[in-house]
């Protein structure tokens, strides 16, 4: 079965959403600032999408654990 780079791409982007709202209440409780929380939570989201994009493509190739 081969997935397909948009599929890829939409699964980090569903995954970020989560990711993004949880580091929002994390860098708030640190913070105590909403919006130094939301631009950290912001940039985070922006470099993570396109590691767990490239890390995603790169396990489709690795045939290991495949059945």
């Amino acid at each position: 079965m081969t997935v397909t780079k948009v599929r890829s791409f939409a699964k980090a982007l569903s995954y970020r959403i989560w990711g993004t709202l949880s580091s929002v209440a994390v860098a708030y409780v640190i913070t105590k600032n909403v919006s130094l929380s939301v631009t950290i939570a912001f940039w985070e989201t922006v470099v993570k999408i396109f590691i767990y994009y490239a890390h995603e493509r790169g396990w489709n190739k690795i045939q290991w654990g495949r059945k």
